[in-house]
């Protein structure tokens, strides 16, 4: 629950971490049309028997979750 929450006490992302947040989520293929640039700081919650190479997006055409 703490990790959860950690997001919310951090300080707001600047712009140019917004930006670099942005071209990430670009190049993955998952930047939403309807918001072009992030805002919000990303989470995520991988499950604790996770792999390095799922959590650093290894296989055959690598690229970041």
């Amino acid at each position: 629950m703490l990790a959860r929450r950690i997001t919310s006490i951090l300080p707001n992302i600047t712009f140019s971490e917004a930006l670099e947040v942005t071209k990430i989520h670009s190049v993955a293929g998952i930047l939403s049309s309807n918001s072009p640039l992030i805002t919000k700081r990303p989470f995520r919650s991988p499950h604790y028997t996770i792999t390095v190479a799922s959590l650093v997006g290894g296989g055959k055409n690598p690229k970041p979750r």
